[in-house]
């Protein structure tokens, strides 16, 4: 199991690209004022579509990788498989999803962005077009396939399974916040890799960027996404994520107090970091919708449990981080 888990790098999005996805079906359903728990059985449907985007994702683009991953020394899971048994991955996962264009998803515009989110990687990964070696439309298109596109299905497929119209305003600014948070997310990736990419002179964005100039970019970028953040926000109001982010604040700061540099997408070398939001999208957003459609509808409290469960890694890491801050505090003042 051990072994399947690292081929489709589930480390590596599990739990990091997932719960921001799926708490946009929980906010979705809380606009709607729909009781969780009727809906959870379709969300679950549509996180495994989402997974099986993800598996493709993850298989495709080390396919692709092995050469210059090789180059450059860098690790690669597909490089010892036969390329007759590599192939049988992405041929399954291609199956797979279109079993669900065709059986699982209620409306077409789902359909369409579950599609254009196979098909931004599949752009990004294969030659010819290659975007991953195209600069800038490189940065687009694992954006928007990580998240845009994902995210706006979560907001098409669970109003589609409620039966209600598509909120356009609420569908804007999830658009625009998760490209935002896409281009963040890829870049980070990029710059993260710039050295053994320019090794190999590899074209990425970054290869080619210098990151000192690059910051007034990243300011803006975050700015963007924050204003979306916002709406969202103002569109839920419900106070309950605002309550959350302040208690992510008092996380960033005790952080801060530990020695981590708080970044916006690039990082320091030798030095523990955090990517600013990233811990309250992953943790402290989809749980603070949870618990307000538990407190709008108890029966929520089973899909609450359920969701810290399935994306207990970084909770768990949270919690070890607070205890161990509060111990050297104790020390220090002992």
């Amino acid at each position: 199991m051990k072994k399947v888990l690292s081929v489709i790098r589930s480390q590596e999005w599990w739990g990091y690209k997932i719960p921001p996805l799926l708490a946009i079906g929980y906010a979705t359903t809380l606009l709607s004022n729909t009781p969780l728990n009727k809906v959870a059985w379709w969300l679950l449907f549509l996180l495994a579509a989402i997974v099986v985007d993800a598996i493709y994702v993850s298989i495709i683009n080390d396919i692709t990788d092995i050469e210059e991953d090789l180059a450059s020394n860098k690790k690669n899971r597909m490089a010892n498989i036969s390329p007759r048994v590599r192939w049988m991955f992405p041929a399954v996962c291609i199956a797979l999803i279109l079993y669900f264009i065709l059986f699982v998803f209620k409306d077409l515009l789902s359909a369409i962005l579950y599609v254009l989110s196979s098909l931004s990687f599949t752009l990004y990964s294969f030659p010819p077009a290659r975007l991953k070696k195209r600069g800038i439309l490189g940065v687009f298109a694992d954006a928007c396939g990580s998240t845009f596109f994902p995210s706006l299905l979560m907001v098409s497929a669970t109003s589609a399974y409620i039966g209600q119209n598509i909120d356009w305003l609420w569908f804007s600014a999830v658009g625009v916040w998760s490209l935002a948070n896409g281009l963040r997310g890829i870049l980070w990736h990029q710059f993260y890799d710039r050295e053994n990419d320019l090794k190999v002179n590899l074209n990425t964005y970054a290869s080619k960027v210098d990151p000192q100039s690059f910051k007034p970019k990243a300011i803006l970028l975050i700015t963007i996404e924050v204003v979306a953040l916002a709406v969202i926000f103002i569109h839920l109001m419900n106070p309950i994520p605002l309550i959350f982010l302040a208690a992510y604040f008092l996380l960033v700061m005790m952080y801060r107090k530990m020695g981590y540099s708080i970044t916006v997408i690039m990082t320091p070398k030798n030095q523990a970091y955090q990517i600013l939001l990233s811990d309250y999208y992953q943790v402290f957003f989809p749980i603070a919708l949870l618990v307000a459609a538990t407190i709008a509808f108890l029966s929520a409290w089973i899909v609450l449990m359920i969701h810290i469960l399935l994306f207990n890694a970084k909770i768990i890491i949270i919690c070890k981080d607070i205890v161990s801050f509060f111990r050297r505090l104790v020390l220090k003042t002992a």
